[in-house]
């Protein structure tokens, strides 16, 4: 258990370091606030998108396991990503109207941020940590489960966050990440993945997919400048997202591991998923489609403090009860 959570904390000191450079930025004013929109629109429409299709191009084409990249396992893998997202977000907005939260008083942002689990930048480092024996397929598994994630944080996220399909234009829906997801997947499952997937291309893609990461890390360190001063802490909405994020949803999302009659691969991997914070995308969302970002802020940073307490008692229990984490 203590090795646990000491892998836990070190495998998310890259997050904060990045976060501490985005801070640093705008506390010097080299990153202005005017630069941010087009600084983000270049990691999400750009450098997103080619991560999405470089880690499905590697997992299910050029390094394919036979395990793995039948339809009928990616289907059920790409369901449950899909599946957990919907459960943590009806949880998130179901706490959010117990605290009588509106629209325009944070109820969308509070509802993504405390509904979306960090389903990249937590849990690459924590299924590298468990799962890195030689011919292992979990990192494939969780890219392929995660396509799931992306299809709901950009087709459902985005429309929670504008109101409602009348406030959003359909170009926004069908472009980037989902469009990503979307093309990526046709090529896998074509077989036309092959003629796609050759060496220049991956090059290319991991090189700019690369950057996604740490520029969406780096601008939400910015925003946390902007933001921690000009806003206060509200002790009763951090205590509502920490109930949502870390206790409800992670109880029902293990409870579903355990029911659902899918791979044990894939069980394990949503057993790990349950048990991370808030991720930075609802906040980057709400930011760019007028959401309240001070809000989201404040349940990411809570969540991801906390969850250094909670990760490894959630990770314990469904390895207990659901799939077996570790080797015997």
């Amino acid at each position: 258990m203590l090795q646990l959570v000491l892998n836990s904390f070190l495998s998310t000191l890259p997050v904060f370091a990045f976060f501490a450079i985005g801070y640093w930025l705008r506390h010097k004013n080299i990153v202005t606030p005017d630069k941010d929109a087009v600084i983000t629109r270049l990691a999400m429409d750009v450098g997103y998108p080619c991560l999405i299709f470089y880690n499905i191009m590697k997992y299910m084409v050029t390094e394919a396991d036979p395990r793995i990249t039948t339809l009928s396992f990616s289907g059920q893998a790409i369901l449950c990503g899909f599946l957990e997202m919907a459960i943590g977000v009806l949880v998130a907005w179901l706490v959010a109207r117990s605290l009588r939260l509106k629209i325009g008083s944070g109820l969308r942002t509070f509802t993504l941020t405390a509904g979306v689990q960090n389903y990249v930048f937590f849990a690459v480092p924590i299924v590298h940590m468990l799962f890195n024996l030689p011919g292992d397929p979990s990192m494939g598994v969780l890219f392929i489960h995660n396509m799931g994630c992306e299809i709901f944080v950009w087709s459902i996220g985005v429309i929670l966050m504008c109101g409602g399909l009348s406030n959003l234009s359909f170009a926004t829906l069908f472009r980037g990440p989902l469009l990503a997801v979307c093309f990526s997947l046709l090529l896998a499952w074509s077989g036309l993945g092959q003629y796609v997937a050759l060496p220049p291309v991956m090059k290319t893609t991991e090189m700019l997919g690369a950057m996604a990461t740490p520029i969406c890390l780096i601008i939400f360190g910015c925003s946390m400048y902007d933001l921690t001063r000009n806003f206060t802490w509200q002790p009763r909405m951090l205590t509502a997202g920490l109930l949502a994020r870390l206790v409800i949803a992670p109880a029902l999302i293990l409870l579903v591991a355990w029911a659902l009659p899918v791979d044990p691969l894939i069980k394990r991997i949503m057993v790990i998923e349950s048990a991370i914070p808030s991720a930075v995308i609802p906040v980057i969302i709400a930011k760019r489609f007028g959401g309240r970002p001070e809000v989201g802020t404040q349940i990411l940073l809570a969540t991801t403090l906390c969850s250094f307490i909670t990760l490894p008692i959630w990770l314990t229990l469904g390895g207990t009860f659901v799939v077996p984490l570790l080797p015997n």
